[in-house]
């Protein structure tokens, strides 16, 4: 019996052995986005799949797994198989969600693995033409002389837009009415034709009302100024030290990938965005590639789950 046994155990283990030394990948790769179709997330996702298809040898899908603000998808790759065949394709938003939804099932920091950053974002401060702003002391100086006269616009409570914004008011000591708006197409219309008077928008977003002369920025949140709009300064610049929140995209596996996958991962998106057409893509997007490695991208989750943590609960906001 004992040696029945024991041929039984060396079987299993021959047998698990062989399944954990299949080559990586051994079949399509599905990389998740947890937003609608067109997001930023997507597109980017939708740039990099052909790219790393060619790199690891099997298709790679982009799959759209929407609802809840983003946590089905989301959570949806944290409980799938840690063999690197089913990815996730997410923003920085990812780390507030702990913060604002009671039924999120995931932590960012604990439950994925971070694969790569793929490109950092800007967001840009903007202001109506008819408002007398040229900067942003302009902006602050003339917010102070008018307590709750102007207004600024976001997408809504729980938005980063709205929080960036709270956060900038309590810096700056002064008083704007907040306006919130269910959409970002009726916000930019409003804030074009001085309806309300700042609001916080990504750069790509901004870029061709600027352009037009239709908005003018005072201020951009970044790591640092942005090659779009190079004469504008950050907030940290001009003396707001509390605002290390660019946006970014990354891609993240299930907690407990194998580091050897990880890496291969790694290898094949940093070969992606090599391409000429990824970057042209991101640029239009009005993003930069910001190729991270695994443990820089696990770090700036950490901080920025932490930033955001604060900042939530400073609002007041309660979880939905």
């Amino acid at each position: 019996m004992k040696n029945f046994l024991a041929l039984c155990t060396a079987a299993l283990a021959a047998i698990t052995g062989t399944v954990c030394a299949q080559p990586f990948p051994s079949r399509p790769i599905t990389i998740v986005v947890p937003y609608t179709p067109g997001a930023g997330g997507d597109l980017i996702a939708r740039k990099l799949a052909p790219e790393m298809a060619r790199s690891l040898g099997q298709p790679v899908v982009v799959e759209n797994r929407v609802g809840a603000s983003g946590t089905i998808g989301t959570a949806g790759v944290a409980k799938a198989p840690a063999d690197g065949h089913t990815l996730l394709s997410t923003a920085d938003t990812i780390t507030m969600l702990p913060y604002l939804y009671k039924h999120v099932t995931f932590s960012p920091s604990k439950d994925f693995a971070p694969i790569a950053m793929v490109a950092n974002g800007t967001w840009a401060l903007a202001v109506t033409p008819s408002l007398p702003a040229n900067s942003l002391a302009d902006l602050v100086e003339l917010a102070k002389t008018r307590p709750g006269g102007l207004s600024y616009a976001s997408p809504g409570l729980g938005t980063p837009h709205y929080f960036l914004m709270e956060l900038f008011k309590q810096t700056a000591k002064i008083d704007m009415l907040h306006v919130p708006y269910k959409g970002m197409s009726g916000l930019v219309t409003d804030l074009i034709g001085g309806q309300v008077q700042v609001a916080l928008l990504s750069l790509n977003v901004a870029l061709p009302h600027v352009t037009a002369g239709k908005l003018r920025l005072v201020a951009v949140i970044a790591d640092r100024r942005s090659p779009l709009a190079p004469s504008i300064p950050t907030l940290q610049e001009v003396g707001y030290a509390n605002f290390p929140f660019a946006p970014w995209i990354g891609l993240l596996a299930p907690a407990g990938t194998p580091r050897p996958v990880v890496e291969r991962l790694h290898r094949a998106i940093g070969q992606a965005l090599a391409s000429s057409d990824v970057r042209d893509a991101l640029r239009q997007q009005g993003l930069e590639v910001a190729l991270g490695s695994p443990d820089e991208l696990g770090t700036r989750i950490r901080a920025d789950m932490e930033r955001w943590k604060t900042l939530v609960e400073r609002s007041g906001v309660e979880p939905e």
